[in-house]
């Protein structure tokens, strides 16, 4: 029994090309703008163990996605396991193929494991979640196109690890000002301003082409002279002079404790859970089993 030779469902290039179409008008219609951060340096990974310590993302490409988690987060969500408080709460997004292919670079021919979604509609605030799975049948095939219309990407939400990241988008970037691990230098005599992201450093001669240890400004208080960095490469030496690479203010360092990381909002703080939690438990009942 053959089938309907007028209805050929396989080498329809018009009726597929209407789906995609329609598929596309369907997101831009019900999604919402986001951006897709692909790692800046993947050829730096440790293939033997797996592991990205020189992770970068520097450059945020806005696309458009349909949220296709609609009640609540998929995953384990928050839990407490054997390492403390754990949040892995998931979603997933639907991204046309024609949108990404238009968008993002040839040199990434599809969505990466590993590579940021930042979705400005969660939270109210904005998210960045890491792409832990990119789904590529999930039209399966259908009127016999060997290409996807579109991808479903599985999203974890990302969990920074002193990674850098440098889009120049003001929304993403401020995501490790709260949550990246900084060192608090005490400044001294010196003058101008320091911005925050600025690269700040020491050299012999005052220029960064010589430059024997950078870090990236995170945060200055002028009134206090408190320099917050992260980023730091190189040992930074006390009472030499540090220099502002972009707006050309110079200060005396005179004392940091490099030992000490200051976090300003750490989601997984598990310390600070312990503390709040020893302020709620009484340990003054002497009988916690009965009365007299």
């Amino acid at each position: 029994m053959a089938t309907n030779h007028y209805f050929n469902n396989y080498a329809a290039q018009n009726e597929q090309r209407l789906l995609e179409d329609l598929i596309v008008e369907s997101i831009k219609i019900m999604g919402f703008d986001a951006y897709y951060i692909p790692i800046f340096n993947p050829e730096d990974r440790d293939i033997l163990y797996g592991e990205d310590p020189l992770k970068r993302f520097q450059t945020a490409y806005p696309i458009e996605m349909y949220l296709s988690t609609v009640f609540q987060y998929e995953g384990d969500r928050d839990f407490f396991s054997k390492f403390g408080l754990e949040i892995r709460n998931e979603v997933s997004v639907i991204l046309s193929k024609r949108s990404f292919t238009e968008r993002i670079p040839n040199s990434i021919v599809r969505p990466r494991e590993g590579d940021l979604i930042y979705i400005p509609v969660i939270n109210g605030v904005g998210n960045l979640m890491e792409i832990t799975f990119t789904d590529h049948t999930k039209d399966f095939f259908a009127l016999g196109r060997k290409l996807p219309y579109f991808y479903e990407l599985k999203l974890e939400q990302y969990r920074y690890s002193q990674e850098v990241i440098d889009t120049g988008v003001a929304e993403i970037d401020s995501v490790v000002q709260d949550v990246a691990y900084t060192i608090d230098f005490n400044l001294g005599a010196g003058s101008g301003n320091f911005a925050v992201t600025e690269v700040v450093y020491q050299s012999p001669d005052g220029t960064y082409a010589n430059n024997t240890c950078q870090a990236s400004v995170q945060d200055w208080d002028t009134l206090t002279k408190t320099l917050a960095i992260t980023y730091m490469r190189g040992e930074f030496i006390a009472n030499n002079t540090i220099y502002g690479q972009d707006n050309g203010a110079s200060y005396i360092l005179t004392s940091y404790n490099p030992i000490t990381a200051v976090v300003k909002n750490d989601t997984y703080d598990n310390d600070y859970i312990n503390l709040q939690g020893d302020a709620v438990t009484d340990f003054s009942e002497s009988n916690p089993f009965g009365s007299i």
